[in-house]
């Protein structure tokens, strides 16, 4: 027998087992990356299931990885190299050959390098050849199924169980848009119409006000975070009031009382002087524009030396007490002021008005700043009214119905506003008389009066002024909407009246 014959008979059969062999581990390494990736999958599973992840698909969540488990472990079964002496010892081991086809494997090694053998060899290979055709490598390598096949299938079917149970049980996910509170969800959309843009608005007018353009971030984010919550009535209730700290904070941080109380100090030294007295006179009255007016042409050649000297000791008593409350960059000017009027020098005095005239019309841009932020504190209060009760209670349109009633009622005034004229006129049942009341003309008792310049140009005095009044009043009223029990139409309509007339800067009427 040849060499070669030798050879192909001892190789072709290990080749057989060798095949079965790779095949077998494949199968293992398929059960093995299973278990794997369905350990890997339940506790995102476990996970959607309590409803952490409820965003996902929990089918995908298991097919993933445990396909991922499947392919890698069958490609490491199949593509892992694997030698003839392996197999080789498998044949010998299951026949018990006494490591034959082992020797004959390594003397085949052997003589691919030296092309000749000894005689013992020889009779060593032509044995082992008789005992490889008595060989089945079905014998030495039968297919079957790994110890950990059942975990593997028994974890897969746990794990699968929960990916189809899990849309049922987690109601968050599976009924997510149905249980959207509609009164949620429209005041989502009234505050991105009349919140979120306005506040955009007022940061793209007012580009150096970093605090504006912070305030619009934080509220985008905040509206964001109210509709991922409009399912939950108290977490949207508690985005509404972030919303409220938001517009709060930003508006404390122009500390608008603390330089109005530091103004009307400097208005006080411009009034020590004829020339400054007109620009602080409209300082201590809060008209800043029009004291900017003044500021920008004043002539400081018309002063003399003493009222210079006395302006310029106030603005430094007053530039002391800006330090205190941390307004550098008012008290840099007053003090420059004070200081170029100590000099007498005119150019540096008109310089330093200017400069003062800017920190005037700042104060005056971020008043208007801080009105507008708190007609959106009164919307933010009527949204959360809204979302807290949604209609008025004790009718089941909402208080929309505009019919008449001859009983009693707890929703009275909630009535639609749009055509309050509409339906049959009430029966009051009672007798009627008209009497005209006359009163009799006195100076007792106090009063409140108001009176104007008119166009004739006729002097007249004002009890009190009109922006004072609105301010008063104003605070009055919002008082009242948040003690008494009064219809969510009716607050929007008072809201809307004193917006409407709210006074501009240095407006008369």
């Amino acid at each position: 027998m040849t060499r070669e014959s030798i050879l192909e008979t001892i190789w072709k059969t290990l080749a057989v087992v060798r095949q079965r062999h790779q095949a077998q581990r494949a199968i293992e390494g398929t059960s093995w990356g299973l278990l794997c990736g369905s350990l890997i999958a339940l506790p995102f599973l476990i996970a959607h299931l309590l409803g952490s992840l409820s965003g996902l698909n929990p089918l995908l969540m298991l097919t993933i990885p445990a396909g991922t488990g499947v392919l890698l472990g069958a490609a490491i079964g199949l593509f892992l190299p694997l030698h003839s002496h392996e197999s080789a010892k498998r044949v010998d081991r299951h026949y018990r050959f006494k490591d034959r086809l082992l020797t004959a494997v390594s003397f085949l090694s052997k003589t691919d390098s030296q092309k000749e053998s000894t005689s013992m060899e020889r009779l060593q290979l032509e044995d082992a050849v008789r005992h490889a055709q008595q060989v089945d490598p079905k014998a030495v390598q039968p297919y079957h199924l790994p110890q950990n096949f059942s975990w593997s299938i028994g974890v897969t079917l746990l794990a699968l169980a929960i990916g189809i149970v899990s849309p049922f049980f987690n109601r968050q996910q599976a009924f997510a848009a149905a249980e959207r509170l509609p009164e949620v969800v429209s005041t989502v959309e009234t505050l991105r119409e009349d919140l979120i843009d306005k506040v955009d608005e007022l940061a793209e007018k007012n580009p150096d006000e970093k605090e504006v353009k912070e305030l619009a971030d934080k509220l985008k984010e905040l509206l964001a975070q109210l509709d991922e919550s409009a399912s939950d009535r108290k977490e949207s209730l508690g985005t509404l009031s972030e919303m409220e700290a938001a517009i709060r904070s930003a508006m404390s941080a122009f500390q608008l009382e603390s330089v109005d109380a530091s103004m009307k100090e400097v208005a006080e030294a411009l009034s020590a002087a004829e020339a400054t007295r007109s620009a602080g006179q409209a300082m201590k009255a809060g008209q800043y524009s029009k004291a900017a007016d003044e500021l920008e042409k004043l002539d400081t050649d018309a002063m003399s030396k003493q009222e210079r000297r006395a302006v310029s000791e106030q603005m430094k008593r007053a530039a002391e007490g800006m330090n205190r409350r941390n307004q550098k960059s008012l008290s840099k000017a007053a003090l420059k002021m004070a200081e170029a009027l100590e000099k007498s020098d005119c150019d540096e005095c008109k310089k330093c008005a200017c400069e003062l005239a800017g920190e005037c019309r700042k104060q005056s841009l971020r008043k208007g700043i801080c009105e507008g932020l708190e007609g959106k504190l009164a919307l933010l209060g009527f949204c959360k009214s809204e979302c807290n009760g949604g209609q008025c209670q004790g009718s089941k349109d909402g208080g929309n119905n505009t019919n008449k009633s001859d009983k009693g009622s707890k929703s009275a005034g909630t009535g639609a506003a749009g055509n309050p004229t509409s339906g049959e006129e009430t029966n009051l049942d009672s007798t009627r008389q008209r009497k005209d009341i006359t009163g009799m003309v006195g100076s007792e008792g106090d009063s409140e009066y108001e009176t104007q310049k008119s166009s004739e140009g006729q002097q007249e005095q004002s009890g009190r002024d009109f922006r004072e009044n609105f301010q008063e009043y104003r605070k009055m009223s919002e008082a009242v909407l948040e003690t008494e029990p009064i219809p969510l139409g009716q607050r929007q309509m008072i809201r809307r009246y004193f917006e409407s007339i709210r006074p501009s800067e240095g407006d008369g009427k």
